[in-house]
């Protein structure tokens, strides 16, 4: 069974994420922060894959991933957006971010995000 984080600082998204993606066979983990997600990634090494939101106080997503890229060169990274803004993309892709998913989504779109970068 593989191991999503979801982090996003909205309650009512990790819910909906988290039901969609447990009723399609994932295990998963949630952070409200980056700093909690960085937290998770310490200390649970199976987690297979990070989804987190762009914009959140105190760490974005983009920080997020220059942090996680710190210590991990290989761990999938997906950004949730609803900013369909090419810098933040140049950027993040700089970052060696994974892959995007602009908001809104449905879960069937989300799924073929993940299974793209699924190793």
């Amino acid at each position: 069974m593989k191991t999503v984080l979801i982090v996003d600082d909205k309650k009512v998204q990790l819910k909906t994420l988290r039901r969609g993606l447990r009723t399609r066979g994932y295990r998963v983990v949630e952070a409200l922060s980056g700093q909690e997600a960085l937290d998770h990634l310490e200390k649970d090494p199976a987690i297979d894959m990070v989804l987190t939101d762009y914009a959140m106080p105190e760490m974005n997503g983009i920080v997020l991933l220059q942090k996680i890229r710190e210590n991990n060169k290989t761990i999938p990274v997906i950004i949730m957006t609803a900013y369909g803004d090419k810098d933040l993309v140049i950027e993040a892709m700089h970052h060696h971010c994974t892959g995007f998913i602009e908001k809104p989504f449905d879960m069937d779109e989300l799924l073929e995000v993940i299974c793209q970068h699924d190793h």
